[in-house]
């Protein structure tokens, strides 16, 4: 069985070869003894993971627990990065654990890190148990892609057959953009005009914690910021020790757009006005896609969540 991974900085996506999909946040905690509540609602909370006999919470699951780990760093830690795709798998796997894989890395991490990470992984042999139904999980084919560039796959049918197409794949922690020249329907990548910038929706979760903090007194713990902000802009207020507070995430939302924005732009320089199509993907491309602003031809792609994960998986084919 294939499956495309997108192990991304806030949630986790996968979609396999029988078309099954999956996703999570990114997080992971440790297993406490909960007073047995675990047990009572193993069923309901998803999902507790035994890893080669480490137990772990895993995504929603992990949200609960004051111990609820994830990274922002440049460098996903193995601890980290290998249980959440480990759980993907597991989720998307038939009987036979035998796997091929695609994942990615941000353009600014990819040439550093591709090979340490593919090695890695064809080096994981791991018996992974959820809901008490054990799987042996190892990988036949592990292929490591740029982010972003599997979204074209999916795209082709729109593509011109000269000029340039833009893309800005929008995540959590990254935002990856890459500038193809179309020639005869072929798209050929401009390196210089191709990377990663560290911005993306956590800059948004990060201004409305620190305007929290100011009016409370008190810091928003990490995993309460996605919910915190997501409810301020529903334009709903937040309640903290009995008092409702009223918070800007809307103009934190429409800040963080325009330094996308314009560090994409600036990136593009004077390409930008012979644009014909810009493709946008990832969360972010929701999340942000009434502040995106000086891109012909905008287009959110299909299913923009899964994007990177559905175009590993057209790799593998």
């Amino acid at each position: 069985m294939k499956i495309g991974i997108d192990v991304g900085y806030g949630y986790v996506k996968a979609i396999n070869d029988e078309g099954q999909k999956t996703s999570f946040p990114a997080m992971i905690a440790p297993t406490g003894n909960g007073l047995g509540l675990g047990d009572v609602f193993k069923d309901t909370v998803e999902y507790q993971v035994t890893i080669d006999q480490s137990k772990y919470m895993v995504g929603d699951a992990a949200k609960q627990s004051f111990l609820a780990t994830q990274t922002m760093s440049r460098e996903k830690p193995p601890e980290i990065h290998d249980p959440l795709l480990m759980t993907a798998a597991y989720l998307l796997s038939g009987e036979d654990g035998r796997l091929e894989i695609g994942v990615g890395l941000p353009l600014a991490y990819y040439s550093a890190q591709k090979d340490a990470l593919r090695n890695r992984l064809m080096r994981l042999k791991t018996d992974v148990v959820i809901k008490e139904r054990h799987k042996h999980i190892s990988f036949n084919r592990v292929e490591v892609f740029p982010q972003g560039a599997g979204v074209l796959l999916c795209c082709q049918s729109m593509l011109p057959l000269s000029g340039y197409v833009g893309l800005i794949d929008i995540g959590t922690y990254t935002t990856e953009y890459i500038l193809f020249q179309m020639k005869s329907g072929q798209p050929i990548p401009i390196l210089e005009a191709s990377g990663s910038v560290e911005a993306g929706v956590h800059l948004v979760y990060s201004a409305v914690a620190r305007e929290f903090q100011s009016k409370t007194g008190s810091p928003l713990p990490v995993e309460m910021e996605a919910e915190v902000t997501e409810k301020a802009l529903r334009g709903e207020q937040i309640t903290f020790d009995g008092k409702k507070h009223t918070l800007n995430a809307a103009q934190a939302r429409e800040d963080v757009a325009l330094a996308i924005c314009q560090k994409v732009l600036a990136a593009w320089g004077n390409r930008t006005g012979h644009i014909e199509t810009t493709l946008l993907a990832g969360g972010g491309a929701l999340f942000f896609r009434q502040n995106l602003k000086g891109f012909p031809g905008q287009y959110i792609v299909q299913d923009p969540f899964f994007a990177n994960a559905r175009g590993y998986l057209r790799f593998l084919t």
